[in-house]
């Protein structure tokens, strides 16, 4: 398994297998490493706000060095956009939102897979910074404030079998724990 498959999240590459075709330009923000740039045949773009490696031996592929309060891209120009625990991390949320909008084609989507409240406080901690919080139902709220339409929350779908007594523990500390999941068509 190489360095990037590791950090890949199964539910992440199942939704974008759903809500994504080979026809379709995507935008992932806070992209890192990429992870996802392989999951669809779709033409991909990664934005984060720097391309400095993480650290030695992981570094970040980014196609556009950018703020996603201030996304460099014409109206109405994505398929599907797209973000891995990274809203969180971001000031102004609501104006992430209100690019994400912008830039999206008439029913274009966005997936936001967010860490939960009780994760992002749990964060919050270690990373030594104050952080917004917010449940799955909150995320869905800002992004209908925001004007996107027919929101619903996902669950975090484990697809890959894992041992049967251990699998309904690993359900209930995603579902409860970690992720605050939505969608929303513009």
């Amino acid at each position: 398994m190489s360095s990037v498959e590791k950090y890949k999240i199964d539910f992440v590459e199942h939704y974008l297998r759903e809500f994504v075709n080979q026809n379709y330009t995507i935008l992932e923000i806070g992209c890192g490493m990429g992870q996802y740039r392989d999951c669809t045949p779709a033409h991909y773009v990664g934005l984060d706000v720097t391309s400095a490696p993480y650290k030695e031996n992981c570094p970040r592929k980014v196609d556009v060095v950018a703020t996603a309060t201030d996304l460099p891209a014409p109206a109405e120009c994505y398929h599907v956009v797209f973000a891995v625990g990274a809203l969180y991390q971001m000031p102004d949320p609501l104006r992430v939102l209100s690019e994400c909008h912008r830039i999206l084609k008439p029913g274009g989507r966005v997936l936001f897979f967010d860490y939960n409240r009780r994760t992002q406080k749990r964060l919050e901690g270690g990373e030594r910074a104050k952080r917004p919080a917010w449940s799955q139902w909150r995320l869905k709220h800002l992004l209908q404030t925001s004007g996107f339409r027919n929101c619903q929350l996902l669950l975090p779908l484990c697809r890959k079998v894992r041992e049967p007594r251990k699998t309904f523990r690993l359900f209930q500390e995603e579902i409860l724990g970690h992720w605050a999941i939505v969608t929303g068509v513009r």
